[in-house]
C-alpha cells in the first residue's frame, strides 16, 4: 500500500477510521469508560498498529491470492467478501494482542503476578468479537479511504 501517494492515502485513512471504529468498540465490549481521553488513546494505538503492520506484512497480497487460489473473479461480490478475511485475521490478531497488552503490562493498578493471565483472558474474550467487528468496519474504512484517496491522489 505504501508504493504510491493513493496507496499512503488510503492507508492513512482506513487506519484512521478503522482505528476509530474498533476503539469505541473496545471500549464498550470491555467496559471502560467511554470518553475522549480513552477513545483517543486507544483510538491511536489502534491505527498505528494497523499502520506498521501494514508496512511490513503484505497481508493484501496474502488476500489476494487466497482469492485467486479459491477461483474467485475480482470484482465479484464473492471476492469482496473474502477478500477483507486475511486482512481482518491479520490487523485484528496484531490488535488485540499489543492494545491489550499495552492496557495490561505494566498497569500498576493490576498486580503483576495477574497481568499474563489477564492478558491471556482478555485476547480469548475478545479476539472473535473484535474480529467480526474489524471485518464488518473494514468495508466502511477501506470506503472511506478510497473516497479520500481519489479525492487527493486521483485514481490509482
Amino acid at each position: 500500500m505504501l508504493k504510491t501517494h493513493y496507496g499512503e492515502t488510503l492507508l492513512l485513512v482506513l487506519s484512521l477510521v478503522m482505528g476509530l471504529i474498533m476503539a469505541v468498540a473496545v471500549i464498550l465490549l470491555d467496559g471502560i469508560a467511554l470518553n475522549i481521553s480513552n477513545v483517543f488513546k486507544i483510538w491511536a494505538m489502534i491505527s498505528l498498529v494497523i499502520i506498521l503492520v501494514s508496512i511490513f506484512l503484505p497481508y493484501k497480497g496474502w488476500s489476494a491470492a487466497f482469492c485467486r487460489r479459491l477461483g474467485l473473479k475480482e470484482g465479484t461480490l464473492a471476492w469482496k467478501l473474502t477478500d477483507g478475511i486475511i486482512p481482518s485475521l491479520v490487523l485484528n490478531t496484531f490488535n488485540t494482542a499489543i492494545v491489550s497488552g499495552a492496557n495490561i503490562f505494566y498497569n500498576e493498578a493490576i498486580p503483576a503476578s495477574e497481568q499474563t493471565g489477564l492478558w491471556v483472558q482478555g485476547f480469548v474474550r475478545d479476539w472473535p468479537v473484535t474480529f467480526v467487528i474489524s471485518y464488518l468496519a473494514a468495508f466502511t474504512a477501506e470506503y472511506c479511504g478510497k473516497l479520500v484517496a481519489d479525492k487527493v491522489a486521483g485514481h490509482h
